[in-house]
C-alpha cells in the first residue's frame, strides 16, 4: 500500500482532527523513513569501505609496479647494495602481486574477458623473465631490461586496474539500484509504522544505535590500520616510516636548548641467527620482543620525546636528545648495551645476547636520512672491527664507504678490461737455489685508486658474488702462463670458500686442464682451513673430487687453526704450507722453531710435502734448512711478478734483485698476500 493511497483514505474521511493526526502520522513515517533509508545506505557505506575490492586490488598493483621501477632507478643511480636489495624485495612483491591477480575475486574479473586475461599472462611472463637480472646487477644491459619490463608493468597495470574501476562503478550502480528496492521495501512497512507509534520510535531508537556502533567500528578500525602502518606489528615499536618522520620532526622543529643535540644509534644484535638456528623462530621472535622492552624501559627514562624504533630483523635505532655531546652518546650507548647483555628468558631457555651499536650526532642542516646513514656506517664498523662495541662516526667511515663502492663497482671493469691479472711467486728449493713451484697470486691495479691489495678486495668480491668468476680466470690464466714457460713447473692456485661450496668446481677444474692442455699433475690448489670449516663435509667431499683428477691438494696456512690436526686424519694431503708467522719469530722464539720442525716430522710420518711461507732472511733460510725443511718462498727469492718477468725470474734462479733483503726492507714493500 503506497503513501498516496493513505492520503487519500485520510481526505475521505472529513474529520479535521484526524485529518490532522493522520497528516502528522505520515510526517513521522515519512521522517522515519528518511532516517532508515539514511541508516541502511551508511552503514551499507560502512561496510563497503571495510571489504577489499578489486579497484584498490587494481591501485595496489600500480602502487607495486611503480615502486618496484623506483627502487630499480634509484638503484641505478647509486649502486648499493642496500639499494640492490630494496630494488630485489619490491620485485618479488609486484611479481606475488601479479600472481594474486590470477585467483580470487580479481581472477574472476580478469578471467571474464580473454583480452584482459592475455594481457596478464603476458605480464606474468615478462615479469618472470627478468628475476635472473636482478642477479646479473649491476650490468648495464640487465638494468635496461628490468627498466623496460616494469615501464611496461606499469601501462598494463594501469589499464586493467582502469577496466577494475569501470567494473565497481557498474557494481556501485547495482548496489544503488538495490537500495531503491529497499526503499520499496520500506514502504511497505507504512501500515505498520502507522500501526504503532511506539514501535516506530522503538525502531529509530534501535537503528540511530546500530548507526553510532557502525562508525565506531569504522574509527576503530582506521585507528587500527593507522597504528599498524606505522608500528612493527611483532614489537608494537614505531617502524621505520615513524622513526624517520620522528627524526625528521625533531630536526626541523629546532633544539629545545643551545646544549643539547639529536644523536640517533644504530644497533644490531650479535648472535640472533644463532638463536633462531638453535632454539627456533619462536623464541627468536620472544627475544626481539624483549629486547623491544628493554630498549623501550631504558630509553623513557632520558626523556618522553626519546624514540625508539625496530627497522626490522634484529635491527633497532634510537632517537635521543643529549647535552653532554660524544661521551654523553656513548655513554647512553653503553646502557643499552648492559642493559640487553642480561640475561631474557624465552620460551626456550635463558639467552644472553650482545650489542653492538654506531653512533651519528646531528651537524648543521643534515637530513634526518644522512644521520640514520651514518649511524649504520659506525655500526657497519664496529661489527667489522669487533662486536659488543659502541663506534662513534666519523667522516672517515663514509670515505671507506666510498671506496669500498668504487671498488665493488670496478669489479666488473676490471674483470671485461684484464685489470685483476695474476702474478707469480717463486717457491724455491732451499738447498740447490733451483725454482721448483709457483705460486699464482691476484692483483688489480685500479685505474683510479690504484694498486688495490687482494686483502681488500677480495672480501668484496666474496661478498658480491664476483669471487667465483675472479677465481676461475686466475685458474686460467695460471693454466695458460705456466704451459708457456721454458720448463715444467707446477703452479699453485688458491680457491676460496664461494668456489669450493660449488658443486660443479671438479668439473670446471677438469674443463680448464683440457681447453689449455695442461697436466693435472703439474696444478696444485690450495685451500685454508677456514674455507674446509666453513662447510667441513662437503668441503672434503670436493677435495676428494678434485684430487680425483689427479691434482695435488696443499692445506695453506697450517698451524694456525685450532682443528688443523683434525683435517689430516679426515683427508690424504699433498702439501702442508707452514704459515708465515711462525717463519717471522723463528731467530726470536725458540717455540716457533720447535712447532716448525714438529711439524716437518709430522709431515714426513704421513708422507707429506711441506712449503714454508714468508721466508725473508737468510738467517731464517739457515734455521729451516737446519730443520729438514727443503722449500719455501718469501721475498727473499722473489716477490710476485707478472707472466712477463716470469722468464727473467726463471732466469735469476732462487733469490730476488739484490741477493738479500732486511725483513725491514721487505715489509716496506711487500703487497697483501692474496686469498686467490
Amino acid at each position: 500500500m503506497t503513501l498516496s493511497i493513505l492520503l487519500k483514505r485520510a481526505t475521505s474521511v472529513g474529520d479535521r482532527f484526524r485529518h490532522l493526526a493522520i497528516t502528522v502520522l505520515v510526517v513521522l513515517v515519512l521522517a522515519v523513513l528518511l532516517h532508515a533509508e539514511a541508516v541502511l545506505t551508511t552503514g551499507g557505506a560502512v561496510d563497503k569501505s571495510m571489504r577489499y575490492d578489486i579497484a584498490m586490488s587494481g591501485l595496489n598493483g600500480r602502487v607495486d609496479a611503480v615502486t618496484a621501477r623506483q627502487r630499480i632507478s634509484q638503484y641505478a643511480a647509486t649502486g648499493r647494495v642496500s639499494d640492490a636489495e630494496e630494488a630485489w624485495l619490491f620485485y618479488n612483491i609486484l611479481a606475488s602481486r601479479i600472481e594474486t591477480w590470477s585467483s580470487g575475486a580479481f581472477g574472476a574479473f580478469v578471467s571474464a574477458s580473454p583480452q584482459r586475461k592475455a594481457m596478464l599472462d603476458e605480464l606474468s611472463r615478462d615479469v618472470a623473465s627478468i628475476e635472473g637480472d636482478y642477479a646479473a646487477l649491476p650490468d648495464r644491459e640487465a638494468l635496461a631490461r628490468i627498466d623496460a619490463v616494469l615501464e611496461k608493468a606499469v601501462g598494463v597495470i594501469d589499464r586493467i586496474g582502469g577496466e577494475a574501476l569501470m567494473d565497481n562503478l557498474v557494481e556501485a550502480a547495482d548496489i544503488r539500484a538495490t537500495l531503491l528496492e529497499r526503499q520499496r521495501l520500506q514502504n511497505i512497512l507504512v501500515e505498520v509504522l502507522v500501526g504503532t507509534g511506539a514501535v516506530l520510535l522503538l525502531f529509530m531508537s534501535f537503528q540511530a544505535r546500530s548507526l553510532r556502533r557502525a562508525r565506531a567500528t569504522a574509527e576503530q578500525t582506521a585507528r587500527e590500520f593507522e597504528f599498524a602502518a606505522r608500528h612493527d606489528p611483532l614489537t608494537g615499536l614505531p617502524n621505520r616510516i615513524a622513526f624517520h618522520d620522528a627524526l625528521e620532526q625533531a630536526i626541523s622543529s629546532g633544539r629545545p636548548r643551545d646544549a643539547d643535540r639529536l644523536a640517533v644509534l644504530a644497533l644490531d644484535l650479535d648472535g640472533f641467527k644463532a638463536v633462531n638456528d638453535i632454539l627456533g623462530h619462536a623464541s627468536g621472535d620472544d627475544l626481539l620482543r624483549s629486547v623491544a622492552d628493554r630498549l623501550r624501559r631504558i630509553v623513557a627514562d632520558w626523556g618522553p620525546r626519546d624514540v625508539v624504533s625496530r627497522l626490522g630483523g634484529d635491527e633497532f635505532t634510537v632517537l635521543t636528545r643529549i647535552s653532554g655531546g660524544e661521551d654523553e652518546a656513548v655513554a647512553r650507548a653503553k646502557l643499552l648495551i648492559d642493559g640487553l647483555h642480561e640475561a631474557h628468558t624465552l620460551s626456550g631457555g635463558n639467552v644472553v645476547v650482545n650489542a653492538t651499536i654506531g653512533v651519528a650526532l646531528a651537524q648543521d642542516e643534515e637530513s634526518g636520512s644522512s644521520m640514520l646513514q651514518n649511524a649504520d656506517l659506525a655500526l657497519s664498523h664496529a661489527k667489522a672491527t669487533g662486536k659488543g662495541r659502541v663506534q662513534l662516526y666519523d667522516v672517515s667511515m663514509r670515505a671507506d664507504a666510498t671506496r669500498r663502492r668504487q671498488i665493488e663497482e670496478g669489479i666488473t671493469q676490471a674483470l671485461d678490461e684484464g685489470d685483476i691479472a695474476t702474478h707469480y711467486q717463486p717457491q724455491v728449493d732451499m738447498r740447490t737455489g733451483r725454482i721448483v713451484g709457483l705460486e699464482a697470486l691476484a692483483r688489480w691495479r685500479h685505474p683510479a685508486l690504484g694498486w688495490i691489495p687482494p686483502s681488500e678486495f677480495i672480501p668484496i668480491a666474496e661478498a658480491s658474488g664476483r669471487i667465483v668468476e675472479i677465481g676461475e680466470r686466475i685458474l686460467e690464466q695460471a693454466c695458460r702462463d705456466t704451459l708457456a714457460l721454458p720448463v715444467e713447473l707446477p703452479v699453485a692456485v688458491n680457491l676460496s670458500v664461494a668456489q669450493l661450496a660449488r658443486e660443479d668446481l671438479a668439473e670446471t677444474v677438469a674443463d680448464v686442464l683440457l681447453r689449455f692442455g695442461l697436466p693435472a699433475s703439474r696444478l696444485k690448489l690450495e685451500v685454508t682451513e677456514s674455507v674446509v670449516m666453513k662447510d667441513t663435509r662437503r668441503a672434503i667431499a670436493t677435495l676428494k673430487k678434485l684430487k680425483a683428477l689427479g691434482v695435488s691438494i696443499s692445506l695453506d696456512d697450517f698451524g694456525t687453526g685450532y682443528s688443523a690436526l683434525s683435517y689430516l686424519r679426515s683427508f690424504q694431503w699433498d702439501e702442508l704450507k707452514i704459515d708465515r708467522s711462525f717463519v717471522r719469530s723463528l731467530d726470536s722464539d725458540r717455540h716457533s722453531l720447535s712447532i716448525v720442525t714438529s711439524i716437518l716430522e709430522l709431515a714426513a710420518r704421513l708422507d707429506i710435502g711441506v712449503t714454508v711461507e714468508g721466508v725473508e732472511t737468510e738467517e731464517q733460510v739457515a734455521l729451516l734448512t737446519g730443520a729438514g725443511c727443503r722449500v719455501a718462498q718469501g721475498f727473499l727469492f722473489g716477490a710476485p711478478v707478472p707472466a712477463s718477468d716470469l722468464g727473467a725470474l726463471l732466469a735469476r734462479g732462487g733469490r730476488a734483485e739484490g741477493e738479500t733483503r732486511s725483513s725491514a726492507s721487505v715489509a716496506a714493500v711487500s703487497p697483501a698476500r692474496g686469498i686467490v
